[in-house]
C-alpha cells in the first residue's frame, strides 16, 4: 500500500496543501551569489506553481542548483522543492536524498514534515516518526504532524494512541475533517462506537471524498 499511486498523491496534497504554513518559507531569501534575484518564472516552476509538472519541476529546480549562484545556505529550498517533485513522481530515493541535503544544509520543520512523508512512503515508519517528533517539538500547533502520526499509529494498529494523535490535530484545526474522519476510524477500533460513528459522520458531511483520501493512507 505504502507505493500505491492514491498514497503519492495524497502526499503530494498533503506537501501543497496541509503543509502550506511550513513548505516553500524560503522564497523570499533565494537569491544568486551575484546579487541578481532568480526570476519569478524559475522560483514558481521550482515550487511547482503556476501549472509546473513535477518531471518540470525537477528539471527546473536541478538547473538552478547546478548552476551554483543560489547563496549558501539557500540551496536547501530547491532541494527540498525538487524533494516534492520526486515523490510526486514516486520516486522516493532521489526524494530522500535531497531532504537530507536540505536539512543538512538547514534544519526547518518544513523539510523534517517532508521527510516523514517520504519515509512514509518507504514504510520507513519510525524514521517518519522521529522526523515528526522533532516537527511538533518545533511547532507545536502544526496539525497535519499530529495527523501523520495518528496515521502511522493506526498503521501499527496502536488505536488508543491513534485516537489520541487525531483528537490533538483536530483540537488544533477544528476544519481538519480528514482528522475527524481517522478519530473516528481508530475510535471504532478501540470500542467507542457511538463516538466513532459521530466522528465519521461528521467528516462525511465536510467533504465528499474524504473515505477515498483517507483508505489512500490506509485508513479504513
Amino acid at each position: 500500500m505504502a507505493h500505491s499511486s492514491a498514497f503519492f498523491r495524497v502526499s503530494r496534497v498533503c506537501l501543497l496543501v496541509l503543509g502550506a504554513s511550513l513548505v516553500g518559507v524560503g522564497q523570499a531569501e533565494a537569491k544568486t551569489k551575484s546579487g541578481g534575484a532568480l526570476t519569478e518564472q524559475d522560483l514558481r516552476a521550482c515550487m511547482g506553481l503556476g501549472g509546473a509538472e513535477p518531471a518540470g519541476q525537477v528539471a527546473v529546480c536541478t538547473r538552478i542548483l547546478n548552476s551554483g549562484r543560489v547563496r549558501h545556505p539557500h540551496q536547501s529550498d530547491y532541494h527540498a522543492w525538487r524533494a516534492g517533485a520526486y515523490l510526486a513522481l514516486k520516486q522516493t530515493k532521489p526524494a530522500l536524498a535531497d531532504l537530507d541535503k536540505a536539512i543538512a544544509l538547514q534544519d526547518k520543520p518544513s523539510y523534517r514534515f517532508q521527510r516523514a512523508l517520504v519515509h512514509m512512503a518507504r514504510a520507513s515508519l519510525e524514521a517518519a516518526n522521529k522526523d515528526l517528533d522533532a516537527v511538533v517539538k518545533a511547532t507545536p500547533d502544526f496539525a497535519p504532524a499530529y495527523f501523520m502520526r495518528g496515521a502511522i499509529a493506526y498503521r501499527q494498529a496502536a488505536y488508543p494512541l491513534a485516537v489520541s494523535s487525531f483528537d490533538i490535530a483536530a483540537t488544533k484545526l477544528p476544519t481538519y475533517y480528514q482528522a475527524i474522519y481517522a478519530r473516528g476510524l481508530a475510535r471504532m477500533k478501540t470500542g467507542e462506537t457511538e463516538a466513532g460513528t459521530k466522528d465519521l459522520e461528521t467528516a462525511r458531511g465536510m467533504s465528499d471524498h474524504v473515505e477515498r483520501d483517507m483508505a489512500a493512507l490506509g485508513l479504513k
